[in-house]
């Protein structure tokens, strides 16, 4: 199997999401925020027009972390602009800049390792992406085997796919930054993935830690650690007395503590640690 895929930004300009799709194209992997971790301002367009065409979305995330807490703070902003949306590919993390290569390898673990629990935390598959060099010299593939999605073209890059390039690591290949399609102005990067079964979320290696029992009337139970996630389906408030089984535990961006809680065997989310107390 093998899906075409396009990875898009703010840099891109895409004038028709139906044309993009005739063109053959199944995959966009979106850019959701850059430097900063404002918002991509074209994620949301992107995000809905490529949704709209009938286009498997994923998104990546360009690292500036330079230690455990940047790359954690990096994640939360991700899983507060996704706010619970299905994505079909995972969140990739996009490991390349410079000033990151000057870390050792188990620093650069430590900050991958780092968001990804918040991410599967949040309930999304997680991914790496990165070119061949950091692949076989700067990352611990070892202590990081998760699916990667790898760039490698040619200099002379003319928006085609070189087979002698193509890495026999890996769930994608960037195999061009120079592709050209009916539907956006200019180059685009250009993609091919070998597996698309991302539907089912990352499970994470969850178990009951305690029984909790809560404290409060009319609480919110959330999809994420946070006042900005929406509250989950299905049961979406606690009552005083409820017991659940507490699995897990993560912080907001303040740094206070929610716990991740199984709800009836059934349904997960997180409630704020002041409403949850030991049975």
């Amino acid at each position: 199997m093998e899906l075409r895929g396009i990875d898009v930004s703010a840099y891109n300009t895409v004038t028709n999401y139906q044309e993009v799709a005739k063109e053959g194209i199944r995959v966009a992997i979106l850019r959701i925020t850059e430097k900063g971790n404002a918002v991509d301002p074209t994620f949301e367009r992107n995000d809905k027009g490529f949704r709209e065409a009938g286009i498997k979305t994923g998104v990546y995330k360009y690292s500036y972390a330079l230690n455990v807490s940047q790359a954690q703070e990096e994640a939360r902003k991700v899983l507060g602009v996704l706010k619970g949306r299905t994505l079909d590919f995972p969140v990739f993390y996009d490991m390349e800049w410079s000033q990151q290569r000057i870390l050792s390898k188990g620093e650069l673990t430590d900050i991958v390792k780092a968001f990804r629990e918040v991410i599967v935390e949040g309930g999304y598959s997680f991914g790496i992406y990165c070119n061949l060099d950091w692949y076989r010299n700067v990352l611990d593939t070892k202590a990081l085997p998760y699916d990667y999605w790898l760039a490698a073209y040619p200099y002379n890059d003319r928006g085609v796919i070189v087979e002698s390039l193509r890495p026999s690591v890996g769930i994608g290949w960037q195999y061009s930054s120079k592709g050209r399609l009916k539907g956006i102005t200019g180059d685009v990067d250009m993609d091919v993935f070998y597996k698309d079964n991302f539907g089912e979320k990352e499970e994470v290696q969850e178990y009951k830690i305690w029984v909790g029992r809560c404290t409060g009337n009319a609480v919110n139970v959330r999809s994420g650690p946070g006042l900005e996630y929406q509250n989950i389906p299905g049961y979406p408030t606690l009552n005083k007395g409820n017991l659940v089984d507490v699995i897990g535990s993560a912080k907001d961006t303040k740094g206070d503590t929610w716990y991740r809680v199984l709800i009836a065997k059934k349904y997960k989310g997180y409630v704020y640690y002041k409403y949850m107390s030991r049975n």
